[in-house]
Parts: C-alpha cells; structure tokens; sequence
C-alpha cells in the first residue's frame, strides 16, 4: 500500500490570520489589505479552497519583478485543474519550517533562480492533494468511483457519464474528504495544459499605469522619511556634525548619528525634505584610505605567488606554480541599477519589546534577523513582511536598509521609513567585487584537454556578509567567487582554486554573481586553445561535453547562430547553471554586436513569455557588461558623482536576440534568471576577439 503524505498543518498561519497580502477578485494586485481572514477550507499548507469554489494560494516566492508568484501559482493550478483565474495569490508569512525553499536549506529566500525548482516538487504534491479531495469528494457525492472523474477547468467530470461538478458546489456540500497526496498521484506531463503557456500577469496593468504598490509606496499615515548621509570614504566615520543645517530645512525633525557613527540619518515628514536635509547637513568625515581600483588590482595580482596564501580546492588540488602559457583575465567591481530604491519600513509593537519590518526583499529570514539584530529582540519579536520590488537582481537578498530603518525606529521613538537613493547606493552600497584569474590548458593532437589550471582570486560574499552559512563548507569554498568555474568538458589533470583576499568595499550579490567572469574565462581560453590547434570551436564542444543534455543546446545554437564560415566573426558561450543547459553566440563586425542568438535547456517551462523575458534581460545586461559596465575607486570612495557617471549599454545598441528553448515536459524546471549574463559576456567577448584579431584579457572590453 503506498503511504501517503498529508501536507496540511495545524497552525496554518497564512490562512488564518487577519491581515495578507493578497490578490483577488476586485483587488488591486499586490496591495496590502488589513483584516481579510480566509474564508476558505484550508487542504494543506499552501492551499485552501473557498465557499465561491476559488483557490486561495499561499506564496512563499518574494514579488521582485521576474513574475514567480504567477509562475508558482500556475504549478499548483495544473495539479487541482483549476481555471488559474479563480486562484487568489496571498503572501507566505515569514515560516520556514512550512515555506522555507528546500534548495536554499530550507530559508525563505528568493533568489539565485532557485525558486521555480525549489518550490517545483512541494507545490505539484500540495495541488494533487487538492485535486484528490475534490475527487473524493465528488465520489462520495454522487455516488461516482474517483477513478472515472477527472478535474479540468474548475469542475469535476464524471467520464462514463459526461455529468460535471464545480469547485463551489462541491464545497457547499460540506467538508472535503481529505485522502492525502503522495508523489506518484502528480499528473503525468502529458497531461499538461497550463504548463509551458504565457497567462496574463494578473498585476500588468498596474505595472503599466503606476497603480501598482511597491516598497516605497508602502506608508501608513504619521510613518516618517529616513535618508542616511554616509561618507563617501569607504570605512569613514562622522568627526563632527552640525544638525541644524538639517533641521533648518523644513519638514526635518529629528538628526541621529549611528551607533557606529559610520553615518547620519536625516529624519523627515516626506522624501524631498529628507531628501534636502540630508544635502545641507554639515558634516566632517574622517580622512580617506588609501584604496584605489589599482592598487586593489594588485593585491590581487600579488595573491597568485604569494607562498603565504591558503588557496581553497575547487576541483582537483591547487596549483603550485603558473604555466609560462597561462593568461591573467581581470574583472572590475560591479554595482547595481536597481528601478526602486532599496527601503524598510520598521514600526515599534509590543510596548517597544519588538517590531514590525515592511520591505521590499529577497528574503523574510535575513530581513528578520537584521532586524532582531538591530532592535536587540528575540527573532519571534519581529513581525516583517514583503511588499514588491522594482527589481532586485540579487542586491535585496542583504538588504541593510533594515537595519538603518530598526536602528533609526528605535532611537525616536516613532514609525520610520528609510529609503536610500540611487546614487547613495552606487557610491557606497554592496557590490560584485573585482577578480582576477590566472588560466591555462593544453590539448593533445587528437584535441582532448589533457591540463588545465584555473586560479582565481578575490573577496567573497559569503565568507564576508555571512560567514555563519560558511560553517558546513569543509573547504572554505564560497561560491559567490566560484560560481560557473566548474567547467562541463572532458578533462583527466585539472586544477581549480579560490584564494580570498579581502577587499575595502562592501561585497555583495548581484545577477550571475562570480559567472560572468568565471565563465567569460573558461570559455575564451577554450575559444583560444581550440582555434590555435586547428579545430572548430563548436566542434569541439559538442565532442568533449560531458553532458547529453548540453550538447543538444550547443547543436542548436549552432543551427540558429549559422554557425561556420571565414566572413563571420563568431563568438560561443557554453555553460551548465542552476540546472539549465545554455549556450550563446554573438556576431561582432566592424567592432560592434549585431546578433546574439541563444539556445537553453530549462528543463520544464512553466510561464513561457516569462522565461523568455528573463533569458532576454540576463542578455542585455551581460552585453551591458562586457562592453561598458564597471565601477572604479580613487583615494578611497568611487569615482561616481552622478548616475551618468556609470556606463551602460544604451537602447539604441541592443542587437537582435534570438532565443530558443529546448523543452521536455515533466522535467524539473532549472533556473533561468541568470543564465543569459555569462554566456552572453563569453560569446561577446570570443566574438570581439575574432573582429579584432586580438586578445582581450580585461573587461570590459577595450578596443
């Protein structure tokens, strides 16, 4: 007999409270509503049914612009057979033990484009067991055998009979019969008719004509405006201050220095004023550091030899000394470009004992924690929520602005809210730090890879922000610095290794994270060591990938891109990340990109148009970064003095973008948020290379 699993819960907090975020039926999407209890019957953790016969559906992915909770929702819709319009989206509390992502150790964390895939085998089991109790139920009504009625649509049909049964009378009819789920009882993917279409984003409108509610637009009324004036010194602090030069403009009431005195929070009745104060105020930062972009080049540099560092074993063990052929790559600090300014809204409860966070996140457990931290609480004390971002892109994961807002908060005494500029961010927030790589291979004259060496250094930021998460990697191995280093070819001698070396700015995540400039690396060193030996380098790859799945992809792209001829300056990308299959080529002439096509396997598509806007943005920013994107420092801060002073690709230089997507159904769906930055900066740069004629060791690109 197989044993079946019963995902419900007794202390079903989403579905039993009094104040959600919800979606629904005369809702303005997303929009924060007081006091709507459920009036459904709760099945499982994530789902419940309602008198009107509509699915309410817990979320537990966070809203940051990429669509999961649509694409979450329509993997429990095709489990029941329900009518994905009648499923009401409401936000997961912060819960981990019911909605923590299994792939991420079980944390509420949104990102890393493991939400889609760590949600995939929970929600399919919570929508059979939806499905199974409506037929039980309509079994028992009527008098049927479930195994003749099958659920489309929103209703039940009884086959033999061709009779049909809504969601809502069934419900009317009392409790549903509850028989649990197990994993064999998911819909086989033949069965699939919602899966791999493109529904209407139930929020699109309000996207499009600015009703829609992000972080900062959530206030409640007497909730005052924070904007914090920090040094543009990394690592400086406050000397001296006049507040009055604040407090003069009107709508300030309050100027607190931070504990670590590393900054002043300029505290107003809205943004402009708070805004304006924080320009007046008057302050004396210590001296600058010393630290430049350069030097910082050569600390690292100097790493590769020092005899004094512990290189971290990634694949094989570290090299001792560099082959007289091995090429140094360089990549710069990166930031982000975020559409919404990063912001917490932090609120005293409990006689000031604990608090409530608002905010626009990633992720309700860090958020938490930063604010238990900070308003020195017990983590059951703080009571955080999510409202949805205007992008993300890896930068609210750690998002600090809840501690300036829990500090602030608690200092006056009153609701506050911090928002931090654009430019606050680029010049002194969290950043993808600068690397550099020492490579080197060689192949045989049957053209197998018979060595290759990979060092790379540069800070981490695992080992800096969170170096608690880095407890159970037994060799020190962060993998923000080593992500896409593990190369998918055919080799017996290799070499691959991490050596930390600590950096002045604040590192921290950011879309594609140590990939685009690991596999930038691997990929224009096979680039090289194929073209130099004779053979073609698309060739090569299909014959000496390891994986089935991957050379399929590198087949296609072939076909889609032309691949061949001596009139084309052709560039190719491959790589295996978060699950998917990718690989890009880019078409560069006279020095400029005219096509880029790109080929993916990502396993099971859910929402497609979705997944092909995510591949297209990862495209865009990687060509950004390989050809413009870079963030420099001198004596000590950055050398950004305006938003322009940051260079981008602009809209008139996105090149056609092809893209095709290799699909087999019921396979679990991979991640694909990131996948277009990486291989498109390797294609771009193989691309550029084969124009030009010359070797390009530095992003980005210079020529």
């Amino acid at each position: 007999m197989t044993h079946r699993l019963r995902l419900s819960r007794r202390a079903f907090l989403a579905l039993g409270g009094t104040a959600t975020i919800a979606i629904g039926a005369g809702a303005t999407a997303y929009t924060l509503q007081a006091d709507v209890p459920t009036t459904g019957q709760v099945i499982n953790a994530f789902a419940a049914i309602t008198p009107n016969g509509d699915i309410e559906f817990v979320c537990p992915g966070q809203d940051i612009g990429q669509g999961a909770p649509v694409a979450l929702a329509m993997i429990l819709a095709e489990e029941i057979g329900a009518d994905l319009n009648r499923v009401r989206i409401l936000d997961a509390p912060r819960d981990a033990a019911k909605y923590g992502n299994p792939d991420f150790s079980g944390r509420m964390v949104t990102a890393d484009s493991k939400t889609t895939l760590g949600y995939w085998p929970l929600l399919r089991l919570a929508g059979a067991e939806v499905r199974l109790a409506l037929l039980a139920t309509a079994a028992r009504q009527h008098g049927w055998d479930d195994a003749d009625c099958t659920v489309a649509g929103h209703v039940i049909t009884h086959v033999p009979t061709g009779e049909t049964v809504p969601f809502e009378e069934l419900v009317s009819g009392g409790r549903l019969q509850m028989p649990g789920a197990s994993p064999d009882d998911v819909k086989p993917a033949d069965d699939f008719a919602l899966l791999g279409t493109s529904p209407k984003r139930p929020d699109a409108l309000d996207i499009v004509t600015g009703r829609k509610a992000f972080g900062t637009d959530t206030r409640k009324a007497g909730t005052l405006i924070a904007v914090l004036k920090r040094s543009p010194n990394m690592g400086g602090t406050v000397q001296d201050h006049d507040p009055s030069t604040a407090l003069a403009i009107d709508g300030v009431t309050h100027v607190h220095l931070l504990e670590d005195q590393t900054a002043l929070a300029v505290v107003a009745s809205d943004t402009w004023s708070a805004l304006k104060g924080a320009e007046a105020l008057d302050v004396t930062w210590s001296a600058p550091t010393e630290f430049s972009s350069e030097n910082e080049r050569e600390t690292l540099l100097a790493a590769l030899d020092d005899p004094t560092t512990d290189p971290v074993p990634v694949r094989g063990e570290p090299s001792k000394s560099a082959s007289e052929a091995a090429t140094v790559f360089y990549a710069p600090s990166l930031t982000h470009v975020l559409p919404e300014p990063l912001n917490a809204t932090v609120e005293g409860q409990s006689l000031g004992l604990g608090a409530r966070v608002i905010s626009a996140t990633q992720s309700l457990d860090l958020d938490m924690r930063f604010g238990a931290q900070t308003w020195k609480t017990a983590p059951f004390m703080i009571d955080n929520r999510s409202m949805p971002s205007g992008g993300s892109y890896g930068r609210r994961v750690l998002n600090d602005a809840v501690r300036d807002a829990a500090e602030v908060g608690k200092a006056i005494g009153q609701p506050v809210q911090v928002i931090r500029p654009q430019l606050h961010e680029m010049q002194r927030g969290q950043i993808r730090p600068a690397a550099i790589q020492r490579l080197s291979g060689r192949l045989d004259t049957q053209g197998n890879l018979i060595e290759w060496r990979h060092e790379i250094v540069s800070d981490g930021t695992l080992a800096t922000q969170l170096p608690s998460s880095m407890k159970g990697h037994e060799n020190r191995e962060d993998n923000t610095a080593t992500d896409g280093a593990r190369h998918p070819y055919r080799c017996a001698d290799q070499s691959i290794s991490w050596t930390h070396v600590a950096s002045s700015p604040t590192p921290g995540f950011l879309r594609g994270v140590s990939a685009s400039y690991t596999v930038r690396a691997i990929e224009t060193m096979i680039e090289r060591l194929t073209r130099q030996a004779g053979f073609d380098p698309l060739e090569w790859r299909i014959r000496h990938v390891e994986d089935e799945r991957l050379r399929a992809v590198l087949a296609r792209v072939g076909e889609m891109s032309g691949w061949g001829g001596s009139d084309r300056a052709l560039g190719l990308g491959a790589m295996i990340f978060r699950g998917a299959r990718v690989a890009s080529v880019a078409e560069v002439r006279d020095r400029q990109v005219t096509g880029i096509w790109i080929a993916i396997d990502a396993g099971q598509v859910i929402h497609r148009r979705q997944l092909l806007g995510q591949v297209q943005g990862g495209a865009i920013w990687g060509l950004s970064q390989a050809l413009y994107e870079k963030l420099t420092y001198e004596d000590g801060r950055t050398e950004i003095q305006g938003l322009t002073d940051y260079p981008m690709l602009s809209n008139g230089e996105i090149p056609p973008i092809d893209i095709a997507l290799i699909e087999e159904p019921g396979r679990a769906p991979a991640g694909a948020g990131e996948v277009g930055v990486p291989s498109v900066i390797a294609a771009v740069c193989n691309a550029m290379e084969a124009d030009t004629g010359h070797e390009l060791n530095e992003l980005p690109l210079t020529v």
